[in-house]
């Protein structure tokens, strides 16, 4: 039988290929800044974070002790998601919309997105939710069912999971609640103990989160409430312009046509008949992208913002195309849609290690994957040429990107630190007992260049520095050899503790 009569094995073949495709890129492509600063938080895992809840450190952390600090070890997780989430995907079509096309066709959207191949080998808070989001969705499917309480309190675990993965998780209880409400076979489960078990099974997960923004004031649960719905950064109708600019670029442009008229068929579906499967799905991911549409009007939305919102979206849209099998030339547009994704996906994996794809190298964000250890390598060669007596004992980086980065290479060997961080609880930043021991020492300041502000501004907080050059390192085998990443070097041959000279760090939230 051939790949295109077996939508199991044709899963089996492509989930297993685009593994070792992620396996070899989780392996040999540069950490990205927020990698190595959740890395930084697996140091010493803690109860939440400012920015995100705490799953994404506790899952480097385990990951890291089996398989060592290193990218894979690092990324291993995500690459283990990405195979799971193709898996649970299929076995939602198959066995709720009882169509395994329907599973095959969003295994084969989820592939071709450039978001979720991202995702399947970059570790972020991003891979953690979509898998327990995924997870959520099969286990409260088959909950409703098997008519099981046992099911429902799992589905309430992994939910929990989810909120300790990221904040945007909790956008799927109420939708869950509203489907139960408009699902008349379904509707009794509002009246069963076992689904209230579940949210409190969910909730006593969260408490970490909640006792950590408790402790203090709040900070993250504010932040991130100003971050996405009330920091203006746009006109609201250029927000939403960049909004589903950024959508069919990480979607690719096809697809997301798919998932956007797939909507409407969706909606024709719910009106023939309200118990409909495609209903659940339905319900549990478009009211996402219309909020973080809605979000678009007041802030600028990341393009992985809504990303959660797309599972649902996918499995929708793979029964809209499944049911196109009398119809030869839409069939034809899906094919080139998947196909066109898959081949971008492809040739942004080359682009990593040789740019193919002639695009300015500034602009260019695979070129930094690689750039990063380069930048480290040229500075010790800058550190190496120094007399013995004024080699620094530590590294002052200016930003937590650079900062992440350099602490990943120089792990074990040089401390790195990051000094007057823009947001608190930065984790990066040098502590004060760690500067008391440094006192008297040399140490290395490196700033954004070339010849960024930065010394300038700190002035002689922390001593007198010497200007010892500029490293300029541009996109490796690009035409354009034009630096893509700058740094200047001083030395401070004895270095003053001057942190309590600087300005404490200052967030704007309500």
């Amino acid at each position: 039988m051939t790949l295109a009569k077996e939508p199991g094995k044709l899963v089996f073949v492509l989930a297993s290929f685009f593994f070792l495709f992620h396996l070899v890129l989780a392996e040999r492509a540069g950490l990205v800044a927020d990698e190595a600063y959740y890395w930084i938080w697996s140091l010493a895992p803690k109860m939440s974070y400012f920015d995100h809840p705490p799953f994404i450190a506790w899952t480097i952390a385990f990951f890291t002790h089996i398989f060592g600090t290193d990218k894979l070890g690092i990324r291993m997780a995500s690459l283990l998601i990405s195979l799971a989430l193709s898996f649970l995907l299929y076995e939602m079509g198959k066995e709720s919309l009882k169509d395994r096309w329907a599973g095959a066709w969003a295994v084969l959207f989820v592939t071709s997105s450039l978001l979720f191949s991202a995702g399947a080998f970059l570790i972020t808070p991003d891979s953690l939710v979509i898998f327990f989001f995924a997870l959520t969705l099969w286990q409260f499917s088959r909950a409703l069912e098997k008519n099981s309480g046992r099911s429902m309190v799992l589905a309430g675990l992994w939910f929990g999971l989810g909120l300790l993965s990221k904040y945007t998780m909790v956008l799927l209880g109420p939708l869950l609640l509203l489907y139960l409400l408009l699902s008349p076979r379904h509707r009794p489960w509002l009246w069963r103990p076992s689904l209230y078990i579940s949210a409190l099974a969910a909730l006593l997960l969260f408490t970490p989160v909640i006792l950590w923004n408790r402790a203090h004031d709040w900070a993250s649960f504010r932040f991130q409430w100003h971050h996405g719905m009330e920091a203006h950064q746009f006109s609201p109708l250029a927000g939403l312009s960049d909004y589903f600019g950024g959508q069919t670029g990480v979607m690719t442009p096809i697809v997301y046509l798919l998932v956007l008229a797939a909507a409407v068929w969706g909606l024709r579906e719910i009106r023939k008949n309200r118990d409909t499967p495609i209903l659940y799905f339905w319900i549990t991911s478009y009211p996402i992208l219309l909020f973080f549409a809605y979000s678009s009007l007041k802030a600028k939305v990341e393009a992985n913002w809504p990303v959660e919102g797309y599972l649902g979206a996918f499995l929708v849209a793979g029964a809209m195309v499944s049911s196109w099998s009398f119809r030869p030339l839409l069939l034809r547009v899906a094919v080139a849609g998947v196909a066109l994704g898959l081949l971008s996906n492809l040739a942004v994996g080359v682009q990593i290690f040789r740019p193919i794809i002639p695009i300015d190298p500034n602009v260019d964000p695979t070129g930094r994957m690689a750039g990063f250890a380069t930048e480290d390598r040229e500075i010790r060669k800058v550190v190496a040429a120094l007399p013995p007596s004024r080699r620094p004992v530590a590294w002052l980086v200016e930003g937590y990107p650079n900062t992440s980065l350099l602490k990943f290479f120089e792990y074990g060997r040089t401390p790195v630190y990051q000094i007057r961080a823009k947001r608190p609880f930065r984790t990066t930043l040098l502590p004060e007992s760690e500067a008391e021991r440094y006192v008297g020492h040399p140490v290395l300041l490196v700033q954004n260049g070339p010849h960024g502000g930065f010394a300038h501004e700190i002035g002689g907080t922390f001593g007198k520095s010497v200007y010892l050059g500029t490293i300029l390192i541009p996109r490796r085998g690009a035409r354009d050899q034009s630096p893509i990443i700058e740094s200047d070097l001083y030395l401070i041959p004895s270095f003053r503790n001057g942190l309590s000279k600087l300005p404490a760090p200052f967030l704007k939230v309500f």
